[in-house]
């Protein structure tokens, strides 16, 4: 009898292995026919994407260009911008120094700024604190940055954050703190300074460190370096002409460049054990928060609209570059999603639905 209860178990645990594998292969079809003809059709150069399931990749896939005029073809070590990925990073940075002991959550942020300081205005600067600068609901205004395209239009965070060259780049309070939900790169471009501040390092040199160095992300970095540009796909307008690759003061915000392989490393370390934060600093980063109606964590979008399942991450958009990260924690599985140009996201938002699909029903 237990031999026989044996041969059917094993039985059992081949068709399902096979049945497995016969359901990621019609994935990876559906992709391949898919994917290059969205990207012709929204004159997307080229595109990296990575597929997980219960913590292991089973489909990791590049299509088209890097560099249309070098006829040079995206692969897995290609970079790119990730545009406001970077927060999610940003928000780990800013765990590690709170486990570290040397950040509260709810203190006020002024308590760790050493020179700049919030305007001062109508309401209580005392009472944006690290934590509502997270959840983007300090009442802060900038919300997103456009870059620049050279290093010498570049400023210290502190100078962007008064708006002394650029007036668009000024961080004030637009509204009394915790009383609304409202996105604001410019909140975390005081997170970046706070992490200059508390560190005593530059944002890059302490994420470098204390984020991508433990997590052996050796392709990621928020300093665009020769050694980075040389391996870093080229930027795409709408109409797919070649655009400079922009450079940000609010790094934190929006100007992290890495690759497909290294976004796979962090999203296995977000699954496991980890040598820089713990489950739990995990899981309140992407526990929904009230203001933002269950829509955002702390450096994660939540996201419910694709099944009977929760996405936690990111979406990037910058000028030549559009991504998408997005992760079910609960079964350890998750897309990522890298393209080159302008319009990426009516191709990204396409792979995202497919695998929506596919994910839903396994």
């Amino acid at each position: 009898m237990k031999t026989l209860i044996t041969i059917i178990t094993i039985a059992l645990s081949t068709l399902f292995v096979n049945a497995q594998t016969s359901s990621e292969k019609e994935l990876l079809k559906t992709l391949n026919e898919t994917t290059p003809k969205a990207l012709q059709d929204n004159k997307v150069p080229g595109l990296a994407l990575a597929i997980i399931k219960n913590g292991d990749v089973i489909i990791k896939k590049e299509y088209g260009f890097s560099d249309v005029s070098e006829n040079e073809i995206v692969n897995s070590k290609t970079g790119f911008n990730i545009g406001s990925i970077s927060k999610m990073f940003t928000a780990w940075g800013i765990m590690k120094l709170v486990e570290d002991q040397k950040l509260n959550l709810d203190a006020p942020a002024s308590k760790y700024l050493l020179n700049w300081k919030l305007p001062s205005s109508e309401f209580d600067s005392d009472k944006v604190t690290i934590r509502n600068l997270l959840q983007h609901t300090a009442g802060l205004s900038v919300h997103g940055y456009n870059g620049y395209e050279t290093k010498d239009e570049l400023t210290s965070i502190d100078a962007s954050l008064s708006g002394t060259t650029n007036l668009d780049e000024k961080v004030e309070l637009v509204m009394e703190p915790e009383s609304k939900w409202k996105y604001s790169g410019g909140g975390y471009s005081i997170l970046q300074l706070v992490i200059e501040d508390v560190s005593g390092k530059s944002f890059a040199d302490y994420m470098k460190e204390h984020i991508f160095k433990p997590l052996k992300m050796k392709q990621t970095s928020f300093n665009i370096s020769k050694k980075v540009l040389k391996n870093s796909a080229k930027a795409y307008d709408e109409e797919g002409n070649e655009i400079p690759l922009r450079l940000f003061n609010a790094q934190a915000a929006a100007g992290l460049h890495t690759t497909i392989d290294d976004l796979i490393l962090f999203a296995k370390a977000s699954f496991s054990k980890n040598p820089v934060l713990s489950e739990e600093s995990i899981a309140l980063l992407i526990k929904p928060t009230e203001l933002s109606k269950g829509n955002y964590g702390m450096g994660y979008m939540i996201m419910n609209r694709f099944g009977d399942f929760t996405l936690s991450g990111h979406g990037g958009s910058n000028e030549g570059w559009q991504s998408g990260f997005m992760l079910d924690f609960e079964s350890k599985s998750g897309i990522i999603i890298l393209t080159n140009g302008s319009n990426g996201k009516n191709v990204l938002f396409g792979n995202l639905q497919d695998w929506a699909k596919w994910h839903g029903s396994n």
